[in-house]
């Protein structure tokens, strides 16, 4: 963000703390629990928010080398993520053209050829087909057409979007995602470094992850144990960005600003921002670094989530031993923190399932919740008044 943008974000977050008094930006809504139970409609939500756009799926540092890979479930696609020989990242599907096995096992490696283990058809690492054993025995064979089939594939401010879809033709970010992705080479992203990394499966359907990152209604209880003492009761403020939100969470510390000039004034060192990046990621902006939270809904109430932190990259030199600590307490603070919301994310999804309740009620400072289910359901043509089969144009 620019200059003037943050001074505006910090003056109305002050204000807002000085008088203790969340913001009031919508009416109170109430959302149909039936839509985290339906089926239906998760295979929709599956199909047309999530397969058919660009999802995050990694750091560049994660494959900073050429020759560099990970390997990843998107979304149902077998998804080989490798950095070229040119430097450029780039994403195939998972799968043999000959027989159709999985080329690569490997969760990550570093590598020049990928060989597959049912016949070892060879390819590069741009996808094209480098070897084929007795090729003698396929004369039909055009090499040129063999190779492994390229997903649209974007590495911007330091992240990279792969869409699961090889029918999905690639296309440029729209304006409010190069707004998104300005700000995020702003404040640092390319020239970071994941540190350390985590992921696990949770029994809570996905739009429970995203609900509990959109309000801070919840953390002078939730994490009443770890994050509670440093940021105000329930007031944030949240600025759409098309299908994005970026979210202002001020620190207590916020209303030291009131007696310094505004030219010490620095947002991350009195806030946390939260970008909510559709249609899959979380990226958390705090002082000296941030975290990366990506979901992947794998079942109705199962949710796939990577925990990534984020930190300046140190060189060829690595850590010191002071950071590698400094790092390391952070990253398991965070684990701790998000483990709370997760957790309460699966008790919900038990009581969902015991159908004991009909509406969810997000209050009127809540917005960013009502915003978003509001902007979820018209992608998928419901209203947020319905669900699944009966609200949903098929």
């Amino acid at each position: 963000m620019d200059r003037d943008e943050e001074l505006k974000l910090i003056t109305e977050c002050l204000e807002l703390t000085q008088a203790n008094r969340p913001v009031m930006t919508a009416e109170e809504t109430l959302v149909p629990v039936a839509k985290y139970r339906d089926q239906a409609l998760f295979e929709r939500e599956r199909r047309i928010l999530f397969r058919r756009s660009a999802n995050v799926i990694a750091h560049g540092s994660q494959i900073a080398q050429p020759g560099d890979f990970i390997t990843r479930d998107v979304v149902g696609t077998p998804v080989l993520l490798v950095r070229d020989e040119d430097r450029a990242a780039r994403a195939f599907v998972n799968v043999c053209s000959h027989r159709g096995a999985t080329v690569e096992l490997r969760e990550q490696g570093r590598c020049r050829r990928f060989v597959c283990p049912y016949h070892a058809w060879t390819y590069k690492t741009d996808g094209s087909l480098a070897n084929v054993r007795h090729r003698q025995g396929f004369p039909s064979l055009d090499g040129t057409d063999a190779g492994l089939v390229e997903l649209p594939c974007l590495e911007r401010a330091g992240f990279v979007w792969v869409c699961p879809d090889p029918g999905v033709r690639e296309s440029s970010p729209d304006m409010h995602t190069e707004v998104l992705l300005a700000e995020l080479e702003q404040i640092g992203c390319a020239q970071s470094a994941v540190f350390d990394s985590e992921t696990r499966v949770w029994k809570a359907n996905w739009k429970l992850i995203v609900d509990g990152g959109l309000e801070s209604y919840h953390f002078r209880v939730a994490h009443r144990d770890t994050i509670a003492s440093f940021f105000t009761d329930s007031i944030s403020t949240f600025q759409p960005m098309g299908d994005h939100i970026r979210t202002i969470l001020p620190r207590l510390s916020i209303v030291e600003l009131a007696e310094r000039p505004r030219s010490d004034w620095d947002i991350r060192k009195h806030a946390h921002l939260l970008y909510t990046v559709y249609p899959n990621a979380m990226i958390l902006v705090q002082e000296r670094h941030f975290e990366l939270i990506l979901l992947t809904p794998l079942a109705l109430d199962q949710t796939r989530i990577e925990i990534a932190t984020i930190v300046p990259d140190p060189g060829p030199a690595g850590h010191s031993e002071k950071d590698n600590r400094f790092w390391a307490a952070n990253h398991a603070f965070t684990k701790a923190t998000l483990t709370e919301d997760f957790e309460i994310a699966e008790q919900i999804q038990t009581g969902v399932s015991s159908g004991v309740q009909e509406f969810f009620r997000f209050a009127r400072f809540e917005g960013a919740l009502s915003q978003w289910h509001r902007r979820t359901d018209a992608k998928l043509g419901c209203d947020i008044d319905d669900f699944g089969g009966q609200g949903c144009r098929r």
